[in-house]
């Protein structure tokens, strides 16, 4: 989406709602928007097929914003890129206003601060923060009109794609994994124990899915899911879940068809060595392989894991078979696609400190930068979700050092997946993550890229270590700055 169309749109608010065409989605304080139903957070959906009220008590007070000085730097067609490799300082800088765009005054990049925590949070809603979900997840739906965020407690909230005006709390709070259909922009799907649900924006109507727990007869299982890593194939079709018991044990793999409405792999893995410590299951972006991370059981140094003693990092074929170990352990990674459009996983090399490549197919791994941890413990996280720029990811880094000593401490970067390939600096991500303080993983900036990385989500506690207290913010880039780079 073009830049110019998103500060047009945020010039457009406030005052000028209803000439924008926004009035139907924004109501005011007194009537809620149509998008919200009313369902305490944690409470269960509705039965498959019902309409849920419509009520107050839940809702937010949606007032219109008074209208928006939109600064021209940011219209500006061509961003300067920052592609070297200094170390540059974290500006002190106050915590920019919501929904005003400014530039990142050391990088160049546009960034917009999409939630308010003093406004945003409905009254029931225990959440301090608002972020969006994780860096493996896709927070915008098909055609990107609007933005799903997470309240730290489990609540999910949603904003409109080209606004970033709020539209009100989602009816599913305590449910995990929402993800977008992958064609259908009103329609969001989630996981309630062992059922795949389904939201439809419009219609306000919550159905079953599939009911997983009718594929195992005689069983009783406490959920079915990719334990909140995972998505479905590309284009919607095939979803990949672990099936755990009354006690957290994983009893099953298993392939799910939508298209057909069926399970059409399911593996036993009951009793297999290493199998509780599974950390999620997933289907790859192209639905070609089965992927089981035992990371929690590693495997030794010089050794990988087979078919039949799965440890680290396994990859099966669609039909969850011919397993084959490609890692011993990994540290934090996404699938995305490379230029040639095979499936790969971008990760942090945990035994060579380097953020490597891996080809699903081949199993060959390529180095393509070192991680320096001389100075602090940099945790840094992937985003391959951006299947429309093969190609490409983006890595967000944090510490708890408010000096940066590398060139990759405390940003979101883009990197291009082959050896010595482009490297993009947008923005400093503020946030200053403890990691003695508990609290300080939602700080974690877990930044995640839209289909075409032209816009990418981060969280930042904007330097309030150990509060909760985050917010999401949002980098957009011109459609053509590939071209743009130097």
């Amino acid at each position: 989406m073009r830049s110019d169309r998103l500060l047009i749109a945020l010039a457009c608010l406030g005052l000028l709602v209803l000439a924008c065409g926004l009035s139907t989605s924004l109501g005011d304080a007194s009537t809620p928007s149509a998008v919200v139903a009313s369902t305490a957070p944690g409470a269960m959906p509705p039965p498959a097929g019902t309409v849920t009220p419509v009520g107050t008590d839940v809702y937010l007070p949606i007032v219109p914003f008074p209208p928006i000085d939109v600064p021209s730097l940011c219209a500006d067609p061509q961003p300067p890129f920052i592609t070297d490799f200094e170390a540059r300082q974290v500006p002190s800088l106050p915590e920019p206003a919501a929904r005003l765009p400014f530039r990142d005054p050391v990088f160049g990049a546009c960034v917009v601060r999409v939630t308010d925590r003093y406004t945003d949070i409905a009254s029931g809603d225990d959440s301090l923060g608002l972020k969006n979900e994780y860096s493996r997840v896709q927070s915008f739906n098909a055609d990107e009109s609007r933005i799903l965020a997470r309240g730290i407690a489990g609540t999910w909230y949603l904003y409109d794609g080209v606004t970033l005006q709020l539209l009100g709390q989602l009816p599913f709070g305590g449910s995990v994994d929402p993800r977008w259909d992958a064609a259908d922009p009103d329609r969001l799907y989630y996981s309630e124990e062992t059922r795949l649900m389904l939201y439809d924006l419009v219609s306000q109507q919550t159905s079953i899915v599939h009911e997983f727990a009718n594929d195992f007869p005689g069983q009783t299982l406490a959920a079915v899911w990719s334990k909140y890593e995972g998505s479905p194939s590309i284009d919607g079709r095939y979803w990949g879940f672990m099936a755990e018991d009354q006690d957290w044990n994983t009893v099953a793999f298993l392939v799910y068809d939508q298209q057909t409405d069926t399970v059409i792999a399911n593996r036993d893995v009951r009793g297999v060595p290493g199998v509780d410590n599974v950390d999620n299951a997933y289907i790859s972006p192209l639905g070609n392989y089965f992927i089981a991370d035992f990371s929690d059981y590693y495997c030794e140094p010089g050794q990988l894991g087979s078919d039949a003693a799965p440890c680290g990092y396994m990859v099966y074929d669609r039909n969850i078979q011919n397993g084959r170990g490609l890692l011993r352990i990994s540290g934090h990674m996404d699938l995305a696609l490379d230029a040639q459009g095979r499936e790969v996983a971008v990760f942090q090399d945990i035994d060579t400190d380097h953020i490597s490549i891996l080809d699903l197919a081949s199993g060959e791994v390529t180095p393509l930068w070192p991680i320096d941890f001389s100075f602090t413990s940099i945790g840094l996280h992937i985003s391959g979700r951006a299947f429309d720029r093969p190609g490409w990811v983006v890595v967000s880094t944090h510490d708890g050092d408010t000096a940066s000593h590398t060139w990759m401490d405390d940003q979101v970067f883009l990197i291009e997946l082959t050896p010595g390939g482009r490297v993009v600096r947008l923005a400093h991500t503020h946030s200053l993550v403890d990691e003695s303080q508990e609290h300080d993983y939602w700080a974690e900036p877990h930044a995640s890229a839209n289909h075409d990385l032209t816009r990418i989500l981060f969280t930042t506690n904007w330097g309030r270590s150990g509060t909760e207290e985050v917010e999401m913010y949002m980098i957009e880039l011109p459609p053509d700055w590939v071209d743009l780079l130097p």
